[in-house]
């Protein structure tokens, strides 16, 4: 079984060197095949990799329209069966992952996902079992720690005009619509570079969410999913969307959880009240004469 290394990288020359001595050092080099695409960087990058001669085994220094549009074009010139993405600044966790996680792999799932460890902290990142839509509308799979056949990608490939969370997009689609296999395992995979795009642009992820999951399932099904993320009795009215948008800011948890209770204490005494009308207090007249 062959397996498929891709790196991608874009003006990152220290970075991509990091990445590559990490996969050229693995014990088991004989069996992994190692790709980087570079996308025309004018750092240095395309001559360190000219340095490297032959112990990558193929590469290119070119011109791409994107991240997703650089992991398509890794795919394409790659010939493992399964594929991890390793890009510039990521790491592998020692030089025995490929020979620890080979074995795990002639299971035959069509995903195989391990952890991921989060450069300089210690924090690690692992999918929840099951992996399911409400799981993937919080959540999703460590990239790099995630072992992916080749035919998925190559039959669901990587949506170029998002910017940043395509790979989320191809996870909902293949494991909630088409539901391929998976397999979680506990082992390291990776060391994941906090300071990448991805890590770094929390708005722009949440936007391109948000518009993949309301192009991907209908209004209908979304609703009882908010149900179940934002909580229960959730309507989709401008007064639920007004607290849902209030928790989303500095201390809007607090703000939202001091009204709910405001709410309910009001709505006790209600109650009360109307308790209390049910049993009217009823004064005897005295005569004082």
């Amino acid at each position: 079984m062959k397996l498929s290394i891709i790196t991608i990288n874009w003006n990152d020359e220290a970075g991509l060197r990091k990445t590559v001595e990490s996969v050229l050092g693995q014990t088991a080099r004989k069996e992994l095949e190692y790709i980087v695409v570079d996308g025309a960087s004018t750092d240095g990058s395309a001559q360190a990799l000219e340095g490297y001669g032959d112990r990558i085994d193929r590469w290119v220094s070119e011109p791409d329209k994107g991240i997703y549009n650089a992991m398509n074009k890794g795919v394409r010139m790659s010939t493992g069966e399964y594929l991890l993405f390793l890009n510039s600044g990521d790491t592998l966790y020692d030089e025995n992952v490929v020979k620890t996680l080979l074995p795990e792999l002639k299971s035959g799932e069509d995903i195989v996902t391990g952890k991921m460890l989060y450069s300089g902290k210690n924090r690690y990142s692992q999918a929840d079992d099951p992996i399911s839509l409400l799981y993937l509308y919080q959540s999703s799979l460590p990239h790099d720690a995630t072992f992916i056949k080749r035919r998925l990608l190559e039959e669901t490939p990587y949506d170029e005009s998002l910017r940043i969370t395509s790979d989320w997009k191809f996870f909902v689609q293949v494991i909630v619509q088409q539901g391929c296999s998976y397999k979680i395992v506990d082992h390291v995979v990776s060391e994941f570079d906090t300071h990448g795009i991805s890590a770094t642009n929390r708005d722009l992820c949440k936007q391109e969410r948000e518009k993949v999951i309301k192009e991907l399932f209908p209004p209908r099904v979304l609703v009882d999913y908010l149900r179940f993320t934002k909580g229960g009795g959730y309507q989709d009215t401008e007064y639920d969307r007004f607290y849902l948008k209030l928790r989303e800011y500095h201390y809007g948890y607090r703000l939202y959880s001091l009204n709910v209770f405001l709410v309910r204490v009001l709505s006790l005494f209600k109650k009360s009240a109307k308790f209390a009308k049910s049993f009217p207090l009823k004064l005897q007249k005295r005569d004082y004469r």
